[in-house]
């Protein structure tokens, strides 16, 4: 396996007093890394998205996950958006329509969710919601939300977001407490919601599409918590927590896993056709803390130290042969005209 020094920054939902730890990174012999961009200072990218124009922005902090910082990434010198030397860095960035939102915390535990924008004209960065948060999800132009009370067990929240980019429901319409600490959640295509806690429960969870417009109709009636286990990685990982997921193209999900005193690790879990778990794959591990994650433009990408990496399919046997075969009958051909 290829081996690099990395740290990768999951951003602190509170005020915790924690300094990062370099990790060793190992990847998959199925997969090289290509990195995407690199901050111009050594502080640690923790999350990031791109906008539908293909712009990309993201979040930094200092090793102790202070210095909370946003910016808009450039060939140049990225240009700063907001930063506060109090803040702790949030776990989250995303871009939805023309604004970008993204969260912080301090030292008394006050969870804010930022937004910027418009991105089409002058940008302003203000308050957008202090509805308690972990995590920031996009669905169909809606906001989705991880949070809990007082460190307790994660709720999801949701509100529409209005012309201005503001929450419609501020604080956010809950929509049912569920399982363990705070974690990463995704939709599949389909509307399906997959959740995984951030420590305490070393699960998967799944409510139906079904389901979900249910709670969204009616928050009366809140997400179910029978029924909804997808999967349980308790005896595969020792690992204890989920820290991002994305839902890929061809339906499977990634998801990456960390706590304070195991290896980290990023695992692909299979989907079937029914929704149903269909195996998993190790992708990296690393001795430090794994972050946020994203597809996008067809691949998984993570953030390493003050990077963000995408990970490239290594090409199979069947179609490296191919490959070279192609280049020398190109070349015999090239011979015989020469």
């Amino acid at each position: 396996m290829r081996k690099l020094k990395t740290l990768l920054s999951a951003g602190l939902a509170g005020g915790l007093s924690i300094t990062a730890v370099h990790g060793e990174l190992d990847v998959s012999p199925s997969f090289n890394l290509e990195t995407v961009y690199t901050h111009s200072t050594s502080d640690l990218v923790g999350s990031y998205d791109w906008t539908d124009s293909g712009d990309l922005y993201y979040i930094t902090s200092s090793s102790s996950f202070l210095n909370a910082s946003a910016w808009r990434a450039t060939a140049g010198s990225p240009v700063n958006i907001y930063s506060d030397p109090n803040q702790f860095g949030g776990a989250s960035l995303v871009s939805i329509g023309d604004y970008v939102y993204f969260n912080s915390s301090d030292f008394s535990n006050t969870q804010n969710i930022w937004k910027y924008g418009p991105l089409s004209g002058a940008s302003a960065t203000q308050l957008a919601s202090t509805t308690n948060n972990y995590g920031l999800y996009k669905r169909n132009g809606d906001l989705f939300i991880t949070g809990a009370q007082g460190f307790g067990t994660n709720q999801i929240f949701y509100s529409d977001l209005d012309a201005n980019g503001d929450l419609v429901n501020d604080p956010a319409i809950d929509l049912g407490t569920t399982f363990g600490a705070s974690g990463p959640l995704a939709f599949d295509a389909s509307g399906n919601l997959y959740y995984a806690p951030g420590f305490g429960d070393q699960s998967i969870y799944r409510w139906s599409a079904a389901q979900v417009v249910a709670a969204l109709a009616d928050p009366n009636s809140p997400l179910p918590t029978t029924g909804v286990l997808w999967y349980d990685y308790s005896g595969d990982f020792s690992v204890s927590g989920g820290t991002g997921m994305v839902i890929t193209d061809e339906g499977d999900l990634v998801l990456s896993l960390t706590d304070f005193t195991n290896p980290s690790l990023l695992v692909e879990f299979g989907i079937d056709e029914s929704g149903e778990f269909d195996g998993f794959s190790e992708l990296l591990s690393s001795t430090g803390r794994l972050g946020d994650v994203r597809y996008y433009d067809g691949y998984i990408h993570i953030a390493n130290d003050n990077e963000i990496l995408r990970l490239v399919p290594e090409p199979s046997g069947t179609a490296l042969i191919l490959s070279v075969m192609g280049a020398l009958v190109v070349f015999r051909v090239r011979r015989r005209r020469s």
